[in-house]
């Protein structure tokens, strides 16, 4: 996993590419990388987060010990949104066997595990024209609350989105500059203007969409922030994370993506406490997830470039 096949899109774009890297499928053992901050040091803060339309999203945030400014990450899950308070605080402690959370917080980061509204997810996941407030409203606001904490450094902040969350990140770095945004599996139909074709189901969904050319130029013109992308062969997102990744890299962007073999949708933050019946061994920790989280730990410093 330590020798990464580079593939280079061009010679002209410097700032973009492709890392290929092996993975198991044997599950690891989680324990040794959960609950690893004590709560006494870093206590969970169950934390309501008023929206444009007055709606409050949960938020749960864990900090360093001490009085900072420190740098921070907010992590938004996948759908649907609208999960609340006891799921957000199970994650920011580890309980269901994820390392990302307390990772983070090991590593000297504030840790806000995010909310957001659900409802309908076309109508949630892109801009509005009509006045109705959006998952990016929300997202918004979570981030102008986080960066206006006494002990966050607000230029040092950074967005994870998984799933549906990758493409609440991506709306959100359209909007504002970051210190970087991590994406695992991002389900970004809506930021590209993506349609499956017709008829199209199973592992090869995605396999022959295509992005919608204006949508994804709107989108993706005022990106400002690097963006790293996960994401698992196993997973039938994996055509889409790299349309992505292409279309960031044909506009300039700094950006580099890294698939790893026979990692499942969202393998990247390891198990989430979710039923997950197409996977064969349900949600489990794999070699892959630990060297991804290695990875976006260092891109967050600014010491993984493309």
């Amino acid at each position: 996993m330590r020798a990464p096949v580079l593939c280079v899109l061009s010679a002209a774009i410097a700032a973009a590419a492709v890392y290929e890297h092996p993975g198991s499928t044997t599950p690891i053992p989680h324990q040794k990388y959960i609950r690893v901050v004590s709560e006494t040091d870093s206590p969970v803060q169950q934390t309501y987060i008023k929206s444009k339309d007055g709606l409050y999203v949960a938020a749960a945030i864990r900090k360093p010990k001490g009085d900072g400014p420190f740098p921070a990450i907010i992590i938004f899950h996948g759908a649907p949104g609208g999960r609340g308070m006891e799921q957000l605080v199970g994650w920011s402690r580890g309980d269901t066997g994820g390392p990302v959370w307390e990772r983070f917080l090991q590593e000297g980061y504030v840790v806000a595990v995010a909310d957001y509204r659900g409802g309908n997810m076309n109508l949630v996941s892109t801009p509005s024209t009509t006045g109705v407030i959006t998952a990016i409203d929300d997202g918004l606001a979570v981030i102008d609350y986080v960066r206006g904490l006494k002990y966050v450094n607000p230029d040092r902040l950074n967005l994870y989105g998984v799933s549906l969350g990758g493409n609440l990140v991506m709306q959100l770095v359209s909007r504002v500059h970051v210190n970087a945004a991590i994406l695992g599996a991002p389900a970004v139909m809506w930021y590209l203007g993506i349609q499956a074709p017709p008829g199209a189901a199973g592992a090869d969904r995605f396999k022959a969409a295509k992005p919608d050319p204006e949508v994804a130029r709107k989108n993706i013109e005022p990106v400002k922030t690097p963006v790293l992308i996960l994401v698992g062969t196993a997973d039938s997102l994996q055509p889409m994370a790299r349309m992505l990744h292409d279309a960031l890299a044909a506009a300039g962007k700094t950006v580099r993506l890294d698939v790893y073999e026979h990692g499942y949708h969202d393998f990247c933050l390891g198990p989430q406490g979710q039923n997950r019946p197409t996977l064969p061994q349900g949600e489990v920790l794999l070699d892959s997830a630990l060297d991804a989280l290695e990875k976006s730990v260092l891109f967050v410093k600014g010491e993984l470039k493309p």
